[in-house]
């Protein structure tokens, strides 16, 4: 039965027509504000995880009107005021800014000479086709016009043919026997061998079928080039002589096994007589058997006062396993904020100093949300950097004194800025982050004011971890922990070798043939920090040691006659 709808069943279906309405209304403010989370993430996603091709940058002009503001802003005694304007439009302050400098025209250098390089010579000799024709004959050389140019042959292996000749002495004739015999007749002489040869040569390894040159260079192609072993494997192919995965990882394990113990003695070196050890660490994904999921391990890596740099890899990202590392280190310590090193600073005799750098990038990462603040204090930061490069040629002497009398009224403007945000800012956002970052940094960040030799970032140690990012993208992750001990090892000779102006190839290529003689006690001399001390050092035989086999000069020479020999 069908009838008119009663007056209950209009009045509810007006109030679900109005609430359908106002639910509608809800869901498009929703989506208004799901847009601008969106782009806000988008906007703060590239400063949260930087890439090569995006670095932390805010244009100098920007900066320049923001520390303008500061100036205007901060309540700043005069003096240190001026100090800081004058500095500015000083004519000769190196710690102006090089991108608001005028650049000076660049300067042609001309064609580079050849002759001054250490590249090996190919002569190519061209002759008149009419001299060719005639053999030379009716005509006399009279110099030639000689020019060079830069070429690129492939490189290939070399097939080294090791002919040690064999030599049958000859028998004495027999008035030069009785004459012996007559002289030594008591003394019975050992009977010398017919036949002679000699030793194969101490700077190759015996019983294997590479050079240490051949090794040298696949380990600098994997732990420097990147190039993972299977690549090699195609290369070597292509060369001519094709080297198998097996082959390659047989010569880096003998490698692995006289290398480590230089890598153990040159951190002991480095603990006992360093003044600032710089640390930092980052994620290595290692294989696990039975399992897709890579087991994630962690690769630390500690430069020693610019000298020896050493890497470390562990299972657990902990402060206890930095503290059995540094175990017996009295110095100081330059690190990011992570919470790690909190048990090393409150229980060891290490003192903390911090990173400007991890300071600026949380500024950078609030451009975002609060631009012109966040602005300012990049740009105040900024001036400190300048500071500090314009400090870095001061002699040492004087360095501690001069960066510190440069920096503290940027410290004190510095705080001030930060004592008139700290309060007005979201209690949430990125840039009260950064705040309390620095709030919780301010002595370790001031620390670099002790002692000239301390930097003020820890670029350095991120710079010698980007190898390891840069090979993950080529072998994703290790086969297992002994490829991380190969990869702590090698990578320690060859960044030590770059930090110290080393060639990697030819330093490792040395040591390998020099270390299976070295005295153990000695390691730490086969270290690169004292390699060109160690090599001036060499006597004749152990210099005939590192010196390449194709350079030994062990043949016998004719013997030239005298000028009266020449003359009868």
């Amino acid at each position: 039965m069908t009838g008119a709808p009663c007056a209950r069943c209009e009045i509810l279906s007006g109030e679900i027509a109005e609430v359908r309405a106002q639910l509608r209304e809800v869901l498009k403010v929703l989506d208004l504000q799901q847009a601008d989370l969106d782009r806000l993430r988008k906007a703060e996603a590239p400063a949260a995880t930087p890439s090569p091709h995006k670095p932390e940058r805010v244009p100098a002009d920007q900066l320049q009107l923001a520390f303008e503001r500061v100036l205007a802003s901060v309540d700043e005694a005069p003096a240190s005021t001026d100090a800081l304007r004058d500095d500015e439009s000083s004519d000769d302050d190196q710690a102006a800014s090089p991108e608001t400098k005028p650049r000076a025209p660049r300067s042609s250098t001309g064609r580079r000479r050849l002759d001054l390089t250490k590249l090996p010579v190919q002569d190519v000799v061209i002759d008149p086709d009419e001299v060719i024709a005639a053999h030379g004959e009716g005509f006399r050389p009279m110099g030639a016009e000689v020019s060079e140019r830069l070429a690129y042959r492939p490189g290939a292996f070399l097939r080294l043919r090791l002919v040690r000749r064999k030599w049958a002495r000859n028998e004495p004739s027999a008035e030069a026997s009785i004459a012996l015999a007559r002289s030594d007749a008591e003394t019975v002489a050992p009977e010398a061998p017919t036949v002679c040869i000699a030793p194969v040569p101490e700077c190759l390894w015996a019983r294997s079928m590479a050079d240490t040159s051949v090794i040298a260079q696949h380990v600098v192609a994997k732990y420097e080039d990147c190039q993972p072993l299977y690549r090699q494997e195609k290369i070597s192919e292509r060369q001519g002589f094709a080297i198998s995965r097996g082959t390659q990882c047989g010569w880096l394990a003998d490698a692995f096994t006289l290398l480590a113990p230089i890598v153990e003695a040159m951190f002991t070196e480095a603990k006992s007589h360093s003044f600032c050890i710089a640390t930092d660490a980052t994620s290595a994904p290692v294989r696990v058997k039975g399992q897709r999921e890579c087991a994630r391990h962690h690769v630390f890596v500690f430069i020693a006062d610019q000298r020896h740099v050493l890497f470390r890899h562990a299972p657990d990202h902990t402060g206890q396993t930095v503290r059995t590392w540094l175990s017996g280190y009295r110095g100081y310590l330059l690190a990011d904020a992570a919470s790690i090193y909190d048990v090393i600073f409150r229980e060891d005799p290490i003192v903390e100093v911090a990173c400007w750098a991890h300071m600026r990038r949380y500024f950078w990462r609030a451009l975002g949300a609060d631009p012109p603040r966040a602005t300012e204090a990049i740009a105040i930061i900024g001036k400190l950097f300048e500071v500090g490069r314009a400090c870095a040629t001061v002699p040492l002497s004087e360095r501690t004194a001069t960066r510190a009398a440069k920096a503290e009224p940027l410290l004190r403007m510095f705080d001030a800025w930060i004592d008139q945000h700290r309060d007005t800012c979201d209690p949430r956002g990125p840039l009260r982050a950064a705040i309390t970052y620095y709030d919780n940094q301010r002595d370790a960040l001031r620390r670099f004011l002790d002692d000239g030799r301390l930097r003020m970032d820890n670029n350095v140690s991120e710079g010698q971890l980007r190898r390891l990012v840069l090979g993950r993208a080529n072998w994703t992750f290790f086969a297992n922990t002994v490829g991380l001990d190969w990869y702590a090892t090698f990578r320690s000779l060859i960044a030590s070798c770059h930090l110290n102006g080393l060639n990697p190839q030819e330093y490792l290529e040395q040591v390998l043939r020099l270390a299976p003689y070295w005295p153990p006690a000695r390691r730490s001399e086969l270290s690169p920090a004292r390699w060109r001390e160690t090599l001036a050092k060499l006597d004749e035989d152990e210099r005939a040691i590192v010196t390449p086999p194709w350079e030994l000069d062990r043949v016998v020479k004719p013997k030239m006659p005298t000028c009266e020999e020449a003359a009868a």
